[in-house]
C-alpha cells in the first residue's frame, strides 16, 4: 500500500475530532501511521547518535507495516501506549503507573488473568473489524502480578484506550478524558506535521522549535519518512553524513540497520543483515 504523505494531514471535515480537556483532537488513520513511522525513524535515528531522544519517542518498538502493525511507546518508568492499526483503522491502548483495570476499567484481583481481556473495557464498543488491532496492542502491553488475599493475581496493564473506525470514534479517551494516561493517547489526535508532541505528566506539551544543530536532523528524518511511505528506500551519503557525523559503534549500527530496514529503509550498498534481530545496545 502506498500512501501520499502530502495528503495525510489535510484533514478533511469528516475526520472524527472531539474537544476535550487537551484541545481539539483529530483522529485519522494514515496521519496516525506516518507519525508512528516518522517517531520511529527519529528514535533510531538518536539511538545512532548515541545521544537522547529527538522527539517524542524513546526506546520505542515497531512490528509489522504500514498496512498492520504497532508501535509501542514507554517512558521508562512505567507510563505507555501502543498504537496498533489495520487497513480499516487504529486502536491505541494506555497506562499510567498505577491507574491499570483495577484503578480504572472496574476489574478486581479475581477477575484480571493477565490476558487481553483484562483491558476491554478501555475499547468499549470496539468494532469487530478492529479485533486484530486490539489483540496486536493488547498483546504489547507490560504486565504486573501481586498478591490479594494470599493469592497471587496477574493483571495486563492498560487503564484507558480509544479507536478509530472510519468515522467512528470511540473507547474511555473519548468518554472520560479526564481519566489517568488519557494524554498519552490524546497526543496522536494532536500531530504536529507528522510529528507526535511530547505526552507530559497529565498534559499534552507541543513540541518546541528545533534548535539549529536539530534542523538538518529533522529536515533528514522528513524525507527518509516521505520516501519510506511510497516504498521501500535507502539512506544518501549526503543523509548519513548528517545523521552520524562520527561511525556509530557496531552494535548501535547493526541494531539500526536491522530495525530500519524492518520499514524499508537500507544503507548505501545494503550490507547483509545477521538472521535474528540483534539485540537492543541502550
Amino acid at each position: 500500500m502506498q500512501i501520499d504523505a502530502g495528503t495525510l494531514l489535510k484533514y478533511a471535515p469528516s475526520m472524527p475530532t472531539r474537544e476535550t480537556p487537551f484541545g481539539k483532537l483529530t483522529f485519522n488513520r494514515d496521519a496516525i501511521v506516518q507519525a508512528a513511522l516518522r517517531g520511529h525513524i527519529e528514535d533510531i535515528v538518536a539511538l545512532l547518535r548515541n545521544s537522547r531522544c529527538l522527539g517524542a519517542i524513546d526506546g520505542g518498538t515497531w512490528r509489522g507495516n504500514l498496512k498492520q502493525g504497532s508501535l509501542y511507546n514507554g517512558n521508562g518508568c512505567g507510563d505507555d501506549e501502543v498504537i496498533a492499526w489495520t487497513e480499516v483503522g487504529v486502536v491505541g491502548l494506555a497506562c499510567e503507573l498505577g491507574f491499570g483495570p483495577r484503578e480504572q476499567l472496574g476489574m478486581t484481583p479475581e477477575t484480571v488473568t493477565g490476558g487481553v481481556d483484562d483491558v476491554r473495557g478501555a475499547v468499549r464498543g470496539l468494532p469487530e473489524e478492529l479485533e486484530p488491532a486490539f489483540l496486536m496492542a493488547a498483546n504489547l502491553l507490560d504486565t504486573r502480578s501481586d498478591q490479594h488475599k494470599g493469592k497471587w493475581y496477574t493483571e495486563r496493564l492498560a487503564g484507558v484506550g480509544f479507536w478509530l473506525h472510519g468515522e467512528r470514534l470511540g473507547g474511555l479517551l473519548i468518554e472520560n478524558p479526564d481519566v489517568c494516561g488519557a494524554n498519552r493517547l490524546a497526543a496522536w489526535g494532536l500531530l504536529q506535521g507528522g510529528r507526535l508532541p511530547l505526552a507530559r505528566s497529565d498534559r499534552v506539551e507541543l513540541l518546541p522549535p528545533d534548535p539549529p544543530r536539530i534542523v538538518p536532523i529533522q529536515a533528514v528524518i522528513d524525507a527518509v519518512t516521505d520516501r519510506a511511505l511510497r516504498g521501500p528506500t535507502e539512506f544518501t551519503p549526503d543523509e548519513l553524513a548528517i545523521l552520524c557525523p562520527t561511525p556509530p559503534e557496531p552494535k548501535r549500527l547493526a541494531y539500526a540497520q536491522y530495525t530500519l530496514n524492518k520499514v524499508g529503509i537500507t544503507w548505501p550498498g545494503s550490507p547483509e543483515l545477521p538472521a535474528e534481530e540483534p539485540p537492543h545496545p541502550g
